[in-house]
């Protein structure tokens, strides 16, 4: 039967779906302090370096000025080497200091743009505190309030006009003359003389018991 009919195939199992990979993380952004102080150190140490090497090449040379022969020659040689050797750590200390230069100049900027993000966040606070205080700000009190004080102005400058008026008095110069001449006739009548009456009062004591004593002493003349 099987070979005349066949057999059923056996249902193969369905293909699973891949496992999902995570997203790769995203590189963390280097600091840059950090890299400075790397840098710092390898200017440092290439520094070093080249004077170390310097100190070489004079010794060498002033080996070969002082010896001869096979000595002075690999002397010459090895100075030559110390030569070379140099100049390639004096092209990568250039190398390093340029990049040390740049990484400054990016410092300086990413300093700046920080600052500046922050004084942004600073204005943007302020002025939302503003909005906030010129809503709770009612401008129709406002208004009566400026009213009041022009009203107010204008009732003390009529109070300071009133307080500074001059209540002046006529007075009537004939009338005045009139009253002088009174007044000097009477002075007249009762033989008033001021000077005359400032001088006695001003006279020393003893000229007054003077006279007393002379008074007493002759007594009232008789006729």
């Amino acid at each position: 039967m099987n070979r005349v009919f066949g057999t059923t195939k056996p249902a193969q199992p369905a293909p699973q779906p891949a496992a999902q990979q995570p997203p790769p993380e995203a590189p963390k952004p280097m600091d840059l302090t950090d890299q400075q102080k790397r840098m710092d150190i390898k200017v440092k140490e290439l520094t070093e370096t080249i004077q170390n090497i310097d100190k070489d090449i004079t010794e060498q040379y002033n080996k070969s000025r002082t010896t001869k022969g096979v000595v002075s020659t690999t002397a010459k040689q090895r100075a030559c080497m110390l030569l070379k050797k140099k100049k390639m750590y004096e092209q990568q200390l250039g190398q390093l200091l340029n990049n040390q230069f740049t990484l400054d100049q990016i410092a300086f900027t990413k300093e700046n743009i920080t600052n500046t993000m922050e004084m942004a966040q600073a204005m943007k606070q302020q002025v939302d505190v503003q909005k906030q205080m010129f809503k709770d700000i009612d401008m129709d009190k406002l208004d009566d309030i400026m009213d009041d004080m022009e009203d107010m102005k204008f009732e003390t400058e009529y109070m300071n006009d009133m307080m500074n008026r001059n209540y002046s008095c006529d007075v009537d110069e004939g009338e005045l003359d009139r009253e002088m001449q009174e007044i000097e006739a009477d002075m007249q009548l009762n033989n008033y003389n001021p000077q005359q009456q400032k001088q006695q009062q001003q006279l020393p004591a003893y000229y007054s018991n003077l006279m007393q004593g002379q008074q007493q002493q002759f007594g009232p003349q008789t006729n």
